[in-house]
């Protein structure tokens, strides 16, 4: 009979795994840095997960229900302006508090080993989706697709990011620019 598999050594993996890929990325992440990093022996993360792959999958889908989570109180009526706004300073304030998260999600994109299920619109992405289609002006706008539109959502948010990281006495005034392009562009202006 094999011994039950502990919740806390599974949020280690999960953990290794996250600062090594923020770090070094997808590529660059062998499994025994992650069991080195996890304090367990390397077959014990095969215990965990049949591979790597579902490994980092499951790491992003984790990471995912935490912006979820910290969209608890996102107000799903009023206008489209708001509720990107809304969406857009949480955004920030956790890239902020934890840069590691952001990098690593980055990486695990850019990866191209995520599941399409790892990819599934969450909560949040749902509503992204909806609120810059609402938002969205002007013929051309009009004709592109949402998921382009949050695309271009969570490329300003994280150029905006990296400005900020570099630059954090302009951090208002970068949060403030950032969001005026978006949002004029959606706008149509």
């Amino acid at each position: 009979m094999s011994r039950p598999k502990s919740p806390a050594k599974r949020t280690a993996i999960l953990e290794a795994t996250l600062e090594i890929v923020a770090e070094r990325g997808y590529a660059h992440t062998p499994t025994s840095a992650i069991s080195k990093a996890a304090g367990v022996a390397e077959g014990t993360l095969f215990t965990y997960f049949d591979s790597k792959d579902e490994m980092i999958n499951e790491l992003y889908r984790v990471l995912r229900k935490e912006f979820d989570r910290e969209l608890a109180d996102y107000p799903f009526h009023g206008d489209p302006h708001a509720r990107l706004r809304f969406i857009w300073d949480r955004l920030l304030s956790l890239a902020k508090q934890k840069p590691q998260r952001l990098r690593a999600i980055k990486q695990l994109r850019a990866s191209g080993r995520l599941y399409k299920e790892a990819e599934a619109p969450t909560q949040t992405l749902t509503e992204l989706l909806r609120a810059t289609r609402e938002a969205a002006q002007g013929e051309r706008l009009k004709a592109a697709s949402a998921e382009l539109l949050v695309i271009l959502f969570r490329a300003q948010a994280e150029a905006t990011v990296d400005y900020i990281a570099a630059h954090p006495a302009e951090e208002a005034t970068a949060r403030e620019a950032g969001f005026f392009l978006f949002w004029r562009g959606l706008a149509g202006q």
